[in-house]
């Protein structure tokens, strides 16, 4: 460290430390000090002499007469102590001396002395200084008598005071310029402080350690980074740290000598055979005059990024494989399979030949992970990801691109059969039964299939030929295949612009309710009214729930839809009461997802609540297909409903997968029984058997039986004869509006 820094570092020192006030401080009582003891002790002293000095010039005068004049001629004399009288203070216009007395001796003729006494002034000067002065002749220095010289004393006085005010004033300045001298440096020093702040501040900042060590390696400064790199040490002793810290001396004399910034790798041993990596950077420092008077050092540990590196080094073909493989089932993921398709694309193309993408979809995988958990739905996934792979020659790939898609790629296929041949042996391979969580299960799967050059000759298109196809086989049968056809793409986009027109509906309020009514055989009475929902698309045509609701159900739009249905119907019921009506108990469909929805009878609380609508007067229908699988939620949903006070009714009973023990478990009021069973009543003698056994069931079990899809009297006879108590159907009236179904209620 130069003489220039320590000085600047002593300096900041004292004005930490506040020591630099207080010398300041001190150094103004000093020299005011000084001031009062030069008067004290040297100036009040002289100007006290100085008045006898006075007195001397004053009496000098008279001595020069004396040595001039005869002595017995005092005339003069007399006139010359007249004139020092006559002196005046020049700032009190005052006589500065009060009185003269003279006493001069005389010879007289006889050889004898006499004396001659001369007073000029005051009789009496009270407030006087008296200096007696010997009087001498200036020609032979005998003496010739003495002078009593009476100075005023206010003149010594006042002439104190000035010189007293003036030293005053001198301590004052004196005092006012060491202060300014004082708050000047520490305006400096504080200047520095802050700009040594913020230099400390901005080296702070950098996240790596970072020193300024001088020429000779001694250490100027260091940031907090550095701080606590010096603080971790990393098991060693500081000393040796700092050993290995310290820039070699040799490359200190490299960045000075050449003046440009230099890289190397410090190793420091750790403990168990490990080595601490760290990058130094190391620059000159230059005082600004091209004269290099230090270097700073910036160190980056390395360790963790170059061990790091190692470790995704080795495990490079482990990082490719999670990026090209599905991690579930191991197979090709999409990003692999794309890659691949687009290579066999390109290769058939330059060979000529046909090439078959299988798309596939497994069918209500859903359910599999609803029922049972998404366990059960990975392990199920594996299971057909091993059968795929058994399925198809060893040259195939088998990839899963999502969920519960895969995809196959079948090339140098000769013809089309050789890729429906693979299809019709993968369905029979994935319908085989898994047992999961005790569970027997079988599995199926719809393909969708695109042929290479016919249905795309991009990777792209061939995917998309492929899942339109699949989409036709899902709608159509499912565990199925379906090649692709142009007509298909149409179907798809038909789709989309109904799905498009569909959801405007929803908020366009595009739908109407029908309502069908339902009598009591015997009597004729109406004893119900079924609510029936239909799409008034584009204006034009009212469009039956059987052409939209799968769509409806695939797109999320069945529980919005369903709770239009509700509010209006509450709201029909509640227009007829208003007119003094008293419309029967209305029955609404719902579907399972509206069932199963967890804000259903919290929707149905609020709409009865808004409309004053009781639950006595609603029905609500569903099918068997709306609790299959979660039997013990459908009865907690429907037994909430019942609280409600509204009724619940299975409807198309019969044509589901029935069963007694799931009839018992849930609070039914209602069974319909589906018109498929009152066709060819005359012949068919199973229908009849079916007709009579599920009115016995109801009978048996308490619960109300009506026959739905009633249009002949044949019909209505039978079902009478049957012992049926309640109907409904063309025979007793279609689907009509409010206006017209409100007739029926006189």
């Amino acid at each position: 460290m130069n003489r220039s820094q320590r000085l600047r570092v002593h300096l900041d020192m004292l004005a930490r430390s506040h020591l630099l006030a207080v010398i300041f401080i001190t150094l103004a009582i000093l020299l005011n000090l000084l001031i009062t003891a030069y008067w004290q002790f040297s100036l009040e002293p002289r100007l006290t002499a100085q008045t006898n000095t006075l007195a001397q010039a004053q009496a000098g005068i008279l001595a020069r007469l004396l040595s001039n004049n005869t002595p017995s001629d005092s005339q003069e004399l007399e006139q010359a102590m007249d004139t020092i009288l006559q002196l005046q203070d020049p700032a009190t216009q005052k006589p500065i001396v009060q009185r003269i007395e003279v006493s001069i001796r005389l010879v007289t003729a006889a050889k004898e002395f006499d004396t001659l006494e001369l007073a000029r002034g005051l009789s009496n000067c009270e407030n006087c200084l008296v200096s007696e002065v010997a009087l001498s002749n200036e020609q032979t220095g005998k003496p010739v008598g003495s002078a009593r010289i009476h100075v005023n004393r206010n003149f010594l006085t006042a002439l104190k005071d000035d010189f007293r005010e003036k030293l005053w004033w001198s301590g004052v300045i004196v005092t006012l310029i060491v202060l300014s001298a004082w708050l000047l440096i520490e305006n400096f020093l504080r200047k520095l402080r802050k700009n040594e702040s913020n230099l400390q501040s901005i080296i702070d900042g950098v996240a790596d350690p970072l020193y300024v060590y001088t020429t000779d390696r001694k250490m100027v400064l260091h940031n907090q980074a550095a701080y606590k790199l010096a603080l971790s040490n990393h098991g060693m002793e500081e000393a040796e740290f700092q050993k290995y810290i310290l820039p070699p001396k040799s490359l200190i004399r490299d960045v000075i000598t050449n003046n440009r910034p230099v890289k190397s790798i410090h190793k420091i041993p750790q403990g168990r055979n490990k080595l601490l990596r760290m990058e130094l950077q190391a620059s000159p420092l230059s005082d600004g005059s091209n004269n290099n008077t230090g270097i700073i050092i910036t160190y980056r540990d390395l360790t963790e990024h170059l061990v790091l590196l190692d470790e995704l080094q080795s495990n490079k073909h482990q990082l490719q494989q999670l990026a090209e493989k599905d991690t579930l089932t191991q197979l090709p993921n999409r990003f692999m399979f794309n890659r691949l398709l687009d290579q066999a694309v390109s290769r058939a193309a330059r060979t000529h030949s046909m090439l078959a993408l299988l798309f596939l979809d497994l069918d209500r995988f859903k359910e599999v992970n609803d029922s049972l958990g998404h366990d059960a739905g990975d392990t199920l996934l594996e299971v057909v990801a091993q059968r795929l792979l058994r399925a198809v020659r060893k040259g195939d790939v088998v990839s899963r691109i999502s969920g519960d898609e895969f995809v196959i790629l079948l090339a140098d296929i000769k013809r089309p059969d050789d890729a429906t041949l693979v299809a019709d042996h993968i369905v029979e391979s994935v319908r085989q039964m898994v047992i999961i969580q005790g569970k027997r299960l079988h599995p199926s799967v719809s393909i969708g299939i695109s042929l290479f050059p016919n249905d795309g000759r991009t990777g792209k298109l061939l995917l998309q030929s492929a899942d339109t196809a699949m989409y036709r086989a899902k709608r159509e049968s499912q565990n199925s295949y379906q090649l692709y056809d142009p007509s298909m793409t149409l179907m798809i986009q038909e789709r989309l612009s109904t799905i498009t027109a569909l959801q405007s509906a929803v908020s366009d309020d595009d739908f109407v309710l029908l309502y069908q009514p339902q009598y009591e055989l015997h009597t004729k009475k109406l004893v119900g009214v079924e609510a029936l929902l239909r799409w008034n698309k584009e204006g034009r045509e009212l469009v039956s729930p059987t052409h939209f609701l799968g769509l409806a159900e695939d797109v999320g739009l069945v529980f919005p839809i369903g709770q239009w249905v509700l509010r209006n119907v509450c709201r029909q019921i509640q227009s007829w009461r208003s007119m003094d009506l008293i419309p029967p108990p209305m029955a609404v469909n719902i579907s399972a997802s509206e069932l199963l929805h967890k804000d259903f009878v919290d929707s149905i609380q609020r709409m009865l609540n808004e409309t004053n609508c009781k639950g006595e007067w609603l029905t609500i229908e569903i099918t068997e297909s709306s609790y299959s699988g979660q039997i013990e939620l459908a009865a907690e949903i429907l037994q909430q409903l019942k609280g409600l006070g509204i009724a619940i009714a299975i409807d198309d009973f019969g044509i589901e997968h029935s069963s007694l023990a799931r009839l018992k478990q849930l609070p039914i009021d209602r069974l319909k029984l589906d018109k498929i069973f009152l066709q060819n009543l005359t012949t068919d003698s199973a229908n009849q058997a079916i007709i009579q056994t599920v009115q016995d069931l109801g009978h048996r079990l308490g619960i109300e039986v009506l026959a739905e899809g009633v249009e002949t009297p044949e019909q209505e006879t039978y079902l009478i004869l049957s012992d049926y108590r309640m109907a409904q159907g063309y025979r007793y009236g279609r689907p009509m509006s409010a206006d017209n179904c409100a007739k029926r209620f006189h």
